[in-house]
């Protein structure tokens, strides 16, 4: 289970860091809004990862 519980992890940092951000895009710019969809990236890889390594499967 211990997968599971990284995975939750992971998807509820990127909630924390994806509220604030949400609150001040207008401020940020073109730059803020490049360096969010690269972090957004990054977690898709890592949850397409998972997904290929078929971690998210009940067994």
């Amino acid at each position: 289970y211990y997968f599971y519980a990284l995975i939750f992890l992971a998807l509820d940092v990127v909630v924390v860091f994806l509220y604030p951000w949400a609150v001040y895009v207008r401020q940020l710019g073109g730059w803020g809004v490049v360096t969010m969809l690269v972090f957004i990236a990054i977690v898709i890889v890592g949850y397409i990862y998972a997904w290929k390594k078929r971690v998210l499967e009940w067994k």
